[in-house]
């Protein structure tokens, strides 16, 4: 009888975020990301801490996590995974690492465990698992009846990996999130160039399905229309982006360095970078010629000070005196803490505010900047392909069936992949 390798996508078929997915054989199971969803019950965006205290049957119960067999700490008496694939250091991929057994061993790259291990460190969580492996580009892994190829991927989160995954004579590719228009998009240029060849069965990512296809700005270009809005305005002006944005901070720092401003970050995002310094020395440091750390006044700046790391930072440090004389050479990352302490000493009014994340992002912080008049320009690019990418990468792989997954509209693959297209629900078993 001949053996069968079984797919099982426990979330993300017809959603982005949550994403997780499962490849058997009869002796090994693998999972590839265990991430939260990327809102809650009431359509808000996730926190975790909202929800640490919940069992399996709370999480379950409200559509947190889905039943995976033996992957909770609650399941003593079944079987767990053999393994967990990680892709990147999104919570939307990871997010559910706080209530899975530890002894699972975890698999994922340097970057992602040291984003993880700052972000639950923040949290006052302890995210280490009793076995953690590395991953490495084109560095094979052996897990049970799996071989497992990883390729890094261009992606905005750091350090990011899809996987070529082979069992019972079936060649899979899971592509995690990628898109080929960032700082590594050479990655992707090389990868279209000289793919794996006969894969089967082609896991990809449709987030930005439901886009146009079309050229994607490009990082570098994103850069140099910061560079001319940085030398056109005048007086302070706030860059709002997410701190684990690697590729948007460091496009964001060179802006900076081009039109002779300052940039001014605070305590978290300082800390991340620093954290990665021995993974890619080349990204913007604390330490880095132009860039100033404001001391905020927040549980990440006290926790940093408690464990005496913020003193680290303290020859970085910008005071109100200078903020004051320097005011119209200043690019300003405007964390929670840094708009409270710059609201109450008049910095904000006048000021120009350059919005660099998904739209859908900017409802909570609206009422703070209205309250002043201030409306964002949007300067952004996504850090996923668009059509034109998802049907190059496609394309170049060549694989006999596509399997969309972390996207809200599976549907529309058959219109740009024809009848390779295989849509499955969350939960279905499906043989390969």
């Amino acid at each position: 009888m001949k053996k069968l390798m079984k797919l099982t996508i426990h979330r993300g078929t017809h959603e982005i975020g949550g994403t997780c997915v499962e490849l058997a054989t009869e002796s090994t199971r693998i999972l590839i990301d265990i991430g939260l969803p990327l809102v809650d019950e009431e359509g808000q965006s996730f926190k975790l801490g909202n929800y640490l205290d919940l069992n399996k049957a709370e999480l379950l119960e409200k559509n947190i996590a889905k039943d995976i067999p033996g992957l909770y700490k609650e399941d003593i008496d079944i079987k767990p995974p053999d393994a967990i694939l990680i892709s990147h250091s999104h919570p939307d991929h990871y997010g559910l690492i706080p209530f899975v057994k530890p002894q699972i061993p975890l698999y994922l790259s340097e970057g992602c465990l040291e984003l993880i291990k700052a972000t639950y460190y923040f949290r006052g969580l302890d995210p280490i698992f009793k076995t953690v492996e590395i991953v490495e580009h084109q560095k094979v892994i052996s897990i049970g009846d799996f071989k497992i190829t990883p390729y890094l991927v261009d992606h905005s989160g750091f350090d990011a990996y899809a996987f070529l995954i082979e069992a019972e004579g079936k060649r899979v590719f899971y592509s995690g999130d990628f898109r080929g228009h960032g700082k590594k998009s050479s990655l992707f240029d090389r990868f279209i160039a000289d793919p794996p060849e006969d894969i089967d069965y082609l896991i990809m990512e449709g987030t930005g399905i439901d886009g146009k296809e079309g050229y994607c700005e490009k990082e570098d270009e994103l850069r140099d229309r910061l560079v001319t809005i940085f030398k056109e305005k005048s007086g302070l002006v706030f860059f709002a982006c997410s701190s684990q944005n690697i590729d948007r901070i460091s496009s964001l720092y060179s802006a900076c360095r081009r039109s002779g401003r300052i940039l001014v970050l605070d305590p978290y995002t300082v800390h991340l970078l620093d954290v990665l310094r021995k993974r890619a020395p080349s990204i913007p440091q604390f330490d880095f010629k132009d860039i100033r750390v404001f001391f905020t006044s927040d549980s990440n700046t006290r926790r940093l000070a408690d464990d005496k790391i913020l003193y680290k930072y303290k020859d970085s440090k910008i005071t109100y005196d200078e903020i004051e004389e320097k005011k119209d050479s200043l690019v300003v990352k405007p964390s929670y803490g840094i708009r409270k302490a710059f609201a109450k000493k008049g910095y904000i009014e006048g000021s120009t505010l350059i919005y660099s994340m998904w739209g859908g992002y900017y409802e909570n912080e609206k009422p703070f900047w209205d309250e002043y008049g201030i409306f964002p320009m949007h300067v952004h690019t996504s850090g996923h392909a668009g059509v034109t990418q998802l049907k190059k990468f496609a394309s170049a792989l060549n694989p006999t069936t596509i399997i969309p997954v972390h996207t809200l509209s599976p549907d529309k693959f058959p219109d740009y992949f024809g009848n390779k297209v295989k849509i499955l629900s969350d939960g279905e078993p499906t043989e390969l």
